[in-house]
């Protein structure tokens, strides 16, 4: 590589000149505007400098400055409050915590069905009448004669409840799920220039209740982070999925409320002109969340 020579040289080192004079400028100017707050440089010990600013910042005077790079914590207050951030610090820059975290999630679902239909045939001489219906064998049924008619009405609840835990450290992340691989059919269609190929076969997809948590602890409460998630196989095949992702807070050892989702449909089906069978089905599912943190010690190096 060659090396700068002549007019090239002398615009290079003008060049770094006037960057230089330009940086001592602009901490000359920050000495004078914070002339009556000097700077204090801390070194953390144990934690981050993004798991501490959060709980210094709203305990920093109006006039103050506070920000950090790597480990260090840069600081420009008044001194009464400096001490103030130093005994904040003081009771945040602990060795990490081990933490439990149990997750509890319910889901429920009902489906309450009605059918009803009048089949059979009716004769009068030449003249004959037929009713196209489907009558359901359960239920209520009345024969006149080679017409029926039946009605029947039924509800199905389901209920699913379920208690997860994991440990980590305090500000560590944490995926909890329980669940099942069910297989899922497919097919694709290639077109090609001798005709179309048709590919077959089956994937599995991991169906179940499942929530990825990040706790943090200041003092008696603990702020949580997390994505929890529950999935179930419908009956046409689909997966239903119910996600969400929050942020809640709450104190050591208490059930903490995360969120829930409810879904509905309805399905009708019918058949003949005015009288023949009719069926409908109204499903309910619903899903909640709940989170609790406990201490379980402090992390081992």
């Amino acid at each position: 590589m060659r090396k700068p020579t002549g007019p090239s040289k002398r615009r290079l080192t003008r060049r770094i000149s006037h960057w230089l004079l330009l940086f001592v400028t602009v901490l000359g100017l920050s000495g004078v505007a914070h002339g009556a707050l000097p700077l204090t440089i801390i070194t953390l010990q144990h934690r981050s400098v993004g798991e501490v600013l959060p709980a210094l910042r709203p305990m920093l005077a109006p006039e103050g400055q506070l920000s950090g790079i790597n480990d260090k914590l840069l600081i420009r207050t008044t001194p009464d409050n400096l001490r103030v951030l130093r005994d904040v610090l003081g009771a945040i820059d602990t060795p990490p915590a081990r933490l439990r975290i149990e997750v509890r999630s319910d889901r429920s679902g009902s489906e309450q069905r009605f059918d009803a239909g009048v089949g059979g045939e009716i004769k009068s001489g030449d003249v004959g009448v037929r009713f196209p219906g489907q009558v359901s064998a359960r239920g209520a049924r009345i024969e006149i004669g080679s017409v029926q008619v039946g009605v029947n009405e039924s509800t199905r609840s389901v209920h699913r409840g379920s208690t997860q835990f994991v440990e980590t450290r305090d500000g560590g992340t944490a995926t909890l799920f329980v669940g099942t691989a069910e297989p899922l059919a497919f097919r694709q269609v290639f077109i090609q220039p001798n005709g179309a190929r048709v590919v077959r076969g089956t994937i599995y997809r991991e169906v179940g209740q499942g929530v990825s948590v990040r706790p943090t602890v200041v003092g008696q409460r603990v702020r949580l982070v997390l994505s929890p998630e529950a999935s179930a196989l419908a009956n046409d095949g689909r997966i239903e999925v119910m996600r969400l992702e929050t942020e809640v807070e709450g104190r050591l050892g208490e059930w903490i409320a995360v969120g829930g989702a409810t879904t509905t449909g309805a399905d009708t089906e019918s058949s003949g002109v005015a009288i023949g069978s009719t069926s409908s089905a109204d499903t309910q599912s619903t899903a909640a969340f709940w989170v609790r943190v406990t201490s379980a010690g402090a992390v081992r190096d």
